[in-house]
């Protein structure tokens, strides 16, 4: 449960600016917003340890005069097959340099009252080497890939050269955690009741490390391509379903640089 939090973001910032020809012109037509998010229970297999969910998401993304600064806030209560119930709170806050070389990021998750994970660092790409440095829970460093994205530069990649009805496939490092160095293989869609005003778009989560044919999770969402607001969102987990509808979407203004 804890490694979903950080996929709608991917969803929502990777399609949100689709009618961009340039990445100097973000501003243009993604606006800098918070999104309100109701999650509930989707499918569910007989073999699933989960048995409900119910919780709100809360997501911002702003854009800053040098860079990108995205905070999501998550509750959502989670029932087991034998009606247990833990309240899941997860905390995730990111900056991204306006260039795509440097990534500070801030993650914490509580369960019942009970901080069990609590992150932060930096990862770079630069000079033909690419790290992350762990601040907490403790200090370490690790050397990744140099074609390793951040999320906001993986974002601006699937925007400008993916195609309709393609398999693109990246590494990828968000920073909620210290597995979260991952493989993304992603395919989209128009919706076939509403072509070109929305977009179905899944994406399948891999282990960097882990080569096997089966990925730890998928997500699939419906979102609008001229405002790329993301209208429902599915967290496939294999044996459950967390379903994403879209509450209430607010902007802001974008700041005099």
């Amino acid at each position: 449960m804890v490694r979903f939090y950080f996929l709608l973001l991917l969803s929502i910032l990777a399609f949100s600016s689709m009618l961009n020809a340039k990445e100097e012109d973000i501003g243009g037509s993604f606006k800098s917003h918070e999104a309100i998010y109701h999650l509930n229970m989707g499918q569910v297999t007989s073999s699933s340890k989960i048995h409900n969910v119910n919780g709100e998401m809360h997501l911002s993304v702003k854009f800053v005069c040098d860079g990108w600064i995205v905070n999501q806030n998550t509750t959502i209560d989670v029932t087991d097959k034998n009606g247990s119930q833990l309240r899941n709170i997860y905390r995730y806050s990111t900056w991204e340099s306006k260039n795509h070389e440097t990534l500070r990021f801030m993650s914490k998750v509580i369960i019942n009252g009970e901080e069990i994970s609590n992150y932060e660092g930096k990862s770079y790409i630069k000079d033909g080497m690419g790290k992350i440095i762990f601040l907490k829970p403790h200090n370490k460093e690790i050397d990744i890939p140099v074609n390793t994205l951040f999320p906001m530069k993986h974002f601006f990649i699937s925007l400008y050269e993916n195609k309709v009805e393609t398999f693109f496939n990246y590494v990828v490092f968000t920073g909620e955690d210290d597995q979260s160095l991952n493989n993304v293989s992603s395919f989209s869609k128009y919706d076939i009741y509403e072509k070109n005003k929305y977009k179905i778009i899944r994406s399948a989560i891999y282990s960097y490390n882990d080569y096997s044919s089966q990925p730890e999770n998928e997500i699939e969402i419906l979102v609008n391509s001229k405002s790329g607001v993301v209208k429902k969102v599915i967290f496939d987990y294999l044996d459950y379903q967390i379903i994403g509808d879209l509450r209430d979407v607010q902007y802001y203004n974008e700041p005099e640089c």
